[in-house]
């Protein structure tokens, strides 16, 4: 079995991996070292939405410096017998912002409840709001990579 590996740069790609990876990798800076956390999403057009406490270390790193990286991996299989893996992947980068604007929050709130099936209220209480921090990823680029087992798309 011959594999195939390439850049997929193709806007369906990414539609596609920002529907199916359940989590986004979100790569900060945090003085001499990165900083990376596993993090629930949604993706809006061309911003990213995460939600987190209203203080804390991620917080912290992007008052700091807004200029963020971010992956996403779906579709993983390791073929031991090759010693390879297969996979998707996205790779991006973009400016943090954290949302003030209630009703760009609540939004928010409501596309990440749906896209996890999460059995909160919807729409979002104005208690879950005021409770809750929303960050903003404009993007800013995108690279996408696959390695699949040949005779798969």
């Amino acid at each position: 079995m011959r594999r195939q590996k390439s850049e997929c740069n193709d806007p369906a790609f990414f539609d596609e991996m920002f529907s199916t990876a359940d989590d986004l990798f979100l790569a900060m800076h945090d003085g001499e070292y990165p900083y990376v956390l596993p993090l629930n999403f949604v993706r809006q057009g061309q911003a990213i939405y995460i939600h987190c406490a209203l203080e804390g270390h991620k917080l912290d790193c992007i008052r700091q410096n807004p200029r963020v990286a971010f992956t996403l991996i779906a579709d993983v299989s390791i073929h031991r017998e090759k010693s390879t893996t297969y996979f998707k992947s996205l790779c991006g980068k973009g400016t943090a912002c954290i949302v003030e604007d209630e009703a760009e929050k609540g939004r928010a709130l409501d596309a990440i409840a749906q896209r996890y099936a999460a059995l909160c209220p919807q729409p979002a209480p104005t208690a879950s709001i005021k409770r809750t921090a929303i960050v903003r990823i404009d993007i800013e680029e995108l690279t996408g990579k696959r390695k699949l087992p040949s005779g798969t798309a």
